[in-house]
């Protein structure tokens, strides 16, 4: 029960009660009886006082929680439909704002982030897929959910209860929700007209903005179309808006303005009576999951080889340069097999993508990044070959991966500039790319140079060609170009990078993992603390706060990165100016230098850097983490299992964040 805030008056008057009470005094003449009786007025009158303040407190705490349950409760959809399209044939289409709470979209937002599983559902030519094309309205990254558990959530039964308002009570009832659909509509996309069903089946389809702050200059409509083509109505993006319309009305998502780096989040939703699709959907939702749970099972560790155990590195070598201060760049063709090449696209096509428009500073700008499990490498015949070649290539035998992942390009990207590795270090990045039907026309090329600026040249450009390997030292600064305008395919590329040792390797993977660790535990508890409390003014405030700060840091940070016209007069530690015979002269420092040595120990213990949390579960797993790291900090394998173990923890954690999530949607 809520506790009114003076409840600590009305303990204070109590007290005071018992206290008159024990003070009466004996009555041995009428002065004592004319003090008594006084003592006892005021006795009544605090007790009245205090009986008075805690009916208000039960009362204040009864409509508290009334105006909650108000909240939740109360669709008022005839005040929050503000207009009705209808087509020459009388199809409708209703605008609804103020739909879901923030709270709501919170935590679906939240839920999407952790559980979604992204799909690259078109046909893609450049990276020779035989499939066939599942999104008829062309929208390329969705989220395909349970249909029978979107039904049980609250907005879920908000939206059955809303078909019967927009039917105006007219054979309203007996809708289900068949199909759930997140999508993710993004700048320079191409999407389709389509109708989600014919007029005949009587459907019913509605779409949900996940959206935060969002202009009229932003772009992003639905346009409705009536049988001549002709547009019907046109409905803007907005927070907290769903449109509901009969499924056999045409409709058009149209992409955000090209300066909108900012992805446009809904989801979309499909209602029928008839109960023979519900069931055929529910088992085609199944089967998919079902297929994507055997493509992951899957691992780079169970890939046979089909090449030999010592490689003659050198006559893979096609192109080398040579940058300032000697930085070196190899191009190789032909490493992998036909064989090998298949076997890792076919993984790469299962794995978990996880996408992201905000960027920290150094960030390469990839949106679209899927991760694979270190040990899972290194215990492939994958990492036997990418060792010969580092070993080849540089002057160590000891390099060890930190870093293996598949990264997506798209022409919509906006990637950037950017090293792999701090200035002082001795590591390699190994590219190989994995687009069979590739041409010199689609772009993509990986972009190398000098140094970071404006004021700079290129050392070189690599075009992506099928199997074409680029590996390159890591301080190298480089940039991996989005494929050329109009092109609706994608730019895969397998990356790995590689430190001294296995224990640097190691220890690099554990902080950057933490990092993944503290979002996911500080996403849950806020995500938690809103659901717990969702209805209620303050959280739908937070709520709405976050919502419209996350968009807003991804606007504000590309725009902040239009207005930086000299990056490169930052040198490695930020702000000071930096000229090209500096940089020239911070290479060639001796080690007993003090900022060498001091750049040189901030990356050797990149964990005592680690970002410091609020949140107190996180912030003691990161003691933990330093604690145990400072101790093992150069034995391989006590680093091994440290960061072995806590890859674990962190695959466990978000098997059960969907669960934590799910049951306050």
């Amino acid at each position: 029960m809520l506790i009114s805030p003076k409840l600590a008056e009305n303990e204070r008057l109590l007290q005071n009660f018992q206290n008159a009470h024990r003070e009466l005094s004996p009555v041995n003449n009428k002065e004592g009886e004319k003090n008594n009786c006084y003592k006892m007025a005021n006795l009544c009158s605090n007790l009245i006082l205090w009986v008075t303040c805690l009916i208000l407190a039960v009362c204040w705490a009864k409509q508290s929680t009334q105006s909650k349950k108000n909240a939740l409760n109360d669709d008022n959809f005839d005040q929050n439909r503000i207009k009705s399209f209808y087509t020459s044939d009388h199809r409708k289409i209703s605008v609804y704002n103020n739909f879901l709470l923030s709270s709501s979209v919170f935590l679906i937002r939240n839920y999407l982030s952790i559980y979604g599983q992204w799909e690259h559902t078109l046909e893609d030519y450049s990276n020779g897929s035989h499939f066939g094309e599942e999104s008829p309205d062309h929208i390329m990254w969705k989220t395909f959910l349970n249909p029978e558990f979107i039904e049980k959530t609250r907005f879920g039964k908000k939206i059955i209860r809303a078909v019967n308002h927009f039917k105006e009570q007219q054979d309203g009832d007996g809708y289900h929700i068949y199909d759930a659909t997140a999508k993710l509509i993004r700048r320079i996309d191409i999407p389709k007209s389509t109708i989600d069903a014919p007029d005949s089946e009587g459907d019913i389809s509605a779409i949900l903005y996940l959206i935060g702050s969002w202009k009229k200059n932003d772009y992003g409509d639905i346009l409705f179309y009536d049988d001549n083509k002709e547009i019907v109505g046109a409905v803007h993006p907005l927070m907290h808006r769903m449109i509901m319309f009969d499924s056999s009305i045409e409709h058009l998502y149209k992409p955000p303005a090209i300066d909108n780096g900012v992805a446009m989040k809904t989801l979309q939703i499909k209602l029928t009576k008839s109960v023979k699709k519900v069931k055929n959907a529910v088992q085609h939702w199944k089967l998919r999951s079902q297929n994507r749970i055997v493509g992951r099972k899957t691992t780079l560790s169970k890939l046979t080889t089909s090449t030999s155990n010592v490689i003659d590195v050198e006559k893979y070598i096609t192109k080398r340069y040579v940058g300032p201060h000697g930085r070196k760049i190899f191009v190789l063709d032909n490493l992998f097999n036909e064989n090998d090449l298949e076997k890792l696209r076919k993984i790469v096509k299962y794995k978990r993508y996880v996408f992201t428009d905000r960027f920290d500073e150094g960030s390469d700008g990839v949106s679209w990044v899927a991760t694979f499990s270190l040990q899972d490498f290194i215990d492939s015949h994958l990492w036997d070959i990418h060792q010969q070649v580092a070993k080849h290539v540089g002057n160590r035998t000891t390099y060890f991966p930190y870093d293996v992942s598949c990264n997506l390009v798209q022409t919509s990207d906006k990637t950037r500039l950017h090293d792999d590795c701090a200035q002082v270090a001795d590591q390699w990045t190994m590219v190989t790319y994995l687009n069979p039907n590739w041409t010199a026309q689609s772009g993509g090329e990986t972009a190398f140079f000098e140094r970071k600026g404006n004021d700079n040249e290129y050392i070189t450009e690599v075009r992506p060609r099928y199997g074409r390997s680029v590996i390159f030292q890591g301080m190298i600064y480089h940039s991996a170009r989005p494929p050329a305008n109009g092109y609706n395919g994608i730019r895969y590329s397998f990356a790995v990078k590689m430190a001294e040792d296995e224990a640097q390797a190691r220890v690099n993977r554990v902080t950057e993992d933490f990092s993944t660790y503290a979002a996911n535990v500080e996403q849950v508890s806020s995500a938690i603390k809103i659901g717990y409390k969702m209805g209620e003014e303050r959280t739908e405030r937070i709520a709405f706060r976050s919502i419209v700060g996350s968009a807003s840091a991804s606007k504000s940070k590309e725009k902040e990165e239009e207005e930086d016209d000299e990056p490169s007069r930052r040198n490695v530690k930020g702000n000071q100016d930096w000229s090209e015979d500096d940089n020239e002269n911070f290479e060639n420092q001796p080690m007993q230098d003090p900022e060498y040595e001091r750049e040189l120990e901030q990356y050797r213990n990149p964990h005592k850097e680690i970002e410091k949390t609020s949140n107190k579960v996180a912030a003691k797993k990161r003691q933990e983490l330093i604690d145990s790291i400072d101790r093992v900090r150069s034995n391989d394998k006590a680093m091994a299992k440290i960061q072995n173990d806590f890859e674990r923890q962190i695959n466990n954690l978000l098997q059960k964040l969907p669960g934590t999530l799910s049951k306050y949607l």
